[in-house]
């Protein structure tokens, strides 16, 4: 339904764009008529006539500015929605800004996790659209919170936007706006920040505006009562012009740079709007809107509209004449620059404060996509005790809803470890990845995949997708073993550690795989860590019956329809007692010797 009401809305405005633009032609007809009119000597009624053509070209000209902004909003909340729709039939895969640059093969969970790249949550909810934003939000899903104070607070605030679609998608809109969005803002925040000494001189001040008000009253007095003030007047314009070549290289450096963040400013100050004039009930949300009004009570929107009059200002240099008359007469350059490092002084230090509102902004919303999306979904419960998670009916968050499967987990106590035993193809991979994710999302404030969902706050540490390193001459099973040790070294300077181990040791023989595996899970058992350890190694189920660890056998079964294998993805207890791999080489053609 919103798609098709900004569509229509579009065409609508479009179709009135096209119906000013005729006519504000058609007004610059009649005046030229009304000037040939004067010309031939009906001049009262070729003035009266220009005139009031003049003034209607005008009304349709700031018309059209309306009804251009209007379509051009339009356009764009018909894009955001049509983003939106996509999202929810799972063709978010073919968005383009999957945060690929993010990969990091040395982060503890992100890579095995597909926090970013192709069909990952970084393309999946990913809505923001300045450099802060999308850094927030890598920051966000790399790094989450562990306070759970703060972690409640971030769940209220995506709730509360996430009833807010017509605020965020607004916003959103605004935002989008300008082409260099995505830009390092570092450069604004070192100009604003930087002071140019020489304007903010006190006599440099009060100089400039005593020579400009006496050059402004002597042409006044010149022209209206005694022509002897004549050469006065243009020993004073002789002056200012003098000073306007003297300082020109300062203003034009200054302007240079003013003129590039001119669409920028513009658009800081419709979103620090749009925050301000919102009302905002969760302390998250509120506390970073009041981070917007500086010690004396000046609120952002208004500074930074400040700023944009006098880059405004500073704009009149491309019509040359004008620029130059208003330079010789009033030192326009002079004052700008005064007014720029007044500004500067007042408000510059606060420009990133703003911009990393903006961002959190953005990087909240993009949460709020998985809320208001999903709105059968959990917000989990998190506790202060020890190591724990259970979980009722819990899917994985990046699969389609009808392809998704629930299952029930428990991990009840310090030092409880899942063995998931299965054949090739049942899912032991997808119910590590879904428990991370969920993990992951829990921690970031946002809803997860589940009917239920309890968890303490621990470390995700995964050993999945790991792989060789020819560069650095280390084997997949090498590059596995430090994976391990790294975990280890965690587990053993922090007891609040949640790991995910996928076919442990898969790249060596079956003796050692399995020597190992025991190893592995013995130690992290003993030490305290909790987390799922996926196998094909059958044998490790025994580990089950050892007093000292505390480790459950589950599975992943499987059975045979018309000549077909079927997955029902359900975790059951116990060790697997059925294997495929035979069966599956039949299958591609490879008989059985």
């Amino acid at each position: 339904m919103r798609l098709k009401k900004y569509a229509e809305q579009y065409n609508k405005a479009k179709r009135q764009c096209n119906i000013l633009s005729n006519l504000r032609l058609a007004a610059l007809l009649a005046i030229i008529f009304g000037i040939i009119l004067f010309y031939f000597e009906y001049r009262i009624f070729g003035i009266l006539f220009s005139i009031c053509t003049f003034v209607t070209f005008v009304i349709l000209i700031v018309q059209h500015e309306k009804v251009k902004k209007r379509k051009e909003l339009a356009l764009s909340l018909s894009r955001i929605n049509q983003q939106a729709v996509n999202r929810i039939n799972g063709k978010w895969v073919e968005f383009k800004d999957n945060g690929e640059e993010y990969m990091n093969q040395k982060h503890q969970y992100s890579v095995d996790l597909d926090i970013f790249g192709q069909a990952s949550v970084f393309q999946w909810i990913n809505n923001t659209f300045s450099f802060f934003g999308r850094k927030f939000l890598k920051n966000t899903l790399t790094e989450p919170e562990k306070d759970i104070i703060k972690i409640k607070e971030r769940q209220a605030a995506i709730n509360e936007l996430a009833g807010k679609l017509d605020w965020r998608q607004h916003f959103l809109a605004d935002g989008s706006a300008t082409e260099n969005r995505m830009n390092n803002p570092e450069s604004l925040f070192k100009w604003a920040e930087n002071e140019n000494h020489l304007f903010r001189r006190p006599w440099l001040v009060w100089g400039i505006r005593f020579l400009s008000l006496t050059t402004l009253v002597s042409l006044l007095v010149t022209f209206l009562i005694d022509i002897g003030f004549f050469y006065i007047t243009v020993i004073l314009l002789l002056t200012q012009l003098i000073l306007f070549m003297i300082g020109l290289r300062s203003y034009l450096n200054a302007n240079k740079f003013t003129d590039l963040q001119k669409d920028e400013i513009l658009t800081y100050q419709k979103l620090l709007t749009k925050i301000e004039k919102e009302n905002f009930e969760s302390k998250y949300l509120s506390e970073l809107k009041s981070s917007l009004i500086d010690s004396n009570g000046h609120y952002a929107s208004k500074q930074i509209n400040e700023l944009s009059f006098i880059v405004d200002m500073m704009s009149f240099k491309y019509s040359p004449l004008i620029y130059f008359l208003l330079n010789v007469i009033f030192l326009l350059d002079y004052h700008c620059m005064i007014d720029l490092e007044k500004w500067k002084k007042k408000s510059g230090n606060s420009v990133r404060t703003w911009l990393t509102v903006i961002g959190k902004f953005e990087e909240i919303s993009s949460l709020t996509t998985i809320r208001y999306d999903n709105p059968n979904w959990c917000s989990p419960q998190l506790t202060n005790s020890k190591q724990n998670l259970s979980a009722k009916n819990m899917g994985h968050p990046l699969l389609v809803s009808n392809a998704c499967v629930g299952n029930d987990l428990n991990i009840r106590s310090s030092g409880n470890i899942l063995l998931i035993t299965g054949s090739n193809m049942s899912g032991k991979s997808t119910l590590l990845r879904t428990v991370g994710l969920n993990l992951v999302l829990a921690y970031i404030g946002a809803p997860v995949c589940a009917n239920d969902f309890k968890c303490s706050v621990m470390d995700i540490y995964t050993s999945m997708r790991v792989s060789d390193n020819l560069e650095k001459k280390i084997s997949s099973f090498y590059a596995e073993l430090l994976r391990i040790k790294t975990i280890i070294q965690a587990a053993n300077k922090n007891n609040s550690i949640f790991f995910l181990l996928d076919e442990i040791f898969k790249g060596t023989n079956s003796k050692d795989r399995h020597i190992g595996a025991a190893a592995v899970i013995r130690k992290l058992s003993k030490m305290g860590a909790v987390g799922l350890v996926s196998t094909h190694d059958l044998e490790l189920g025994e580990l089950e019956i050892e007093k000292d660890i505390d480790v459950e056998n589950y599975h992943f079964s499987e059975r045979y329809l018309n000549n077909q294998i079927v997955f029902d993805y359900k975790l059951h207890s116990g060790v697997s007692k059925t294997t495929n791999a035979i069966y599956l080489m039949k299958m591609v053609g490879i008989d059985e010797l």
